[in-house]
């Protein structure tokens, strides 16, 4: 039982690690970085990475990154929701 109890802290406490924005919409883009803005709270995020080439200007992302506060967040991955 202790073990089933330890497994989950640690299951919720890894998922809870994960950064990423819901809803993001794209305000700038250029090469090696990307700026958006949170739909949910309005705040601007700003994402770097060796090479962006997906995400395009407008749109509403869901991103996955790394990093502290809103600036120089290394971007790992996103996920298209809508225009």
């Amino acid at each position: 039982m202790k073990k089933l109890i330890l497994t989950m802290f640690l299951v919720f406490g890894v998922l809870g690690f994960s950064r990423f924005v819901e809803e993001c919409r794209i305000t700038s883009k250029g090469r090696g970085y990307l700026n958006c803005v949170s739909l949910q709270s309005g705040r601007n995020f700003n994402f770097t990475r060796g090479s962006i080439g997906g995400p395009s200007y407008g749109s509403v992302y869901r991103i996955y990154f790394q990093g502290n506060g809103y600036r120089r967040l290394y971007l790992e991955g996103y996920e298209y929701l809508y225009n």
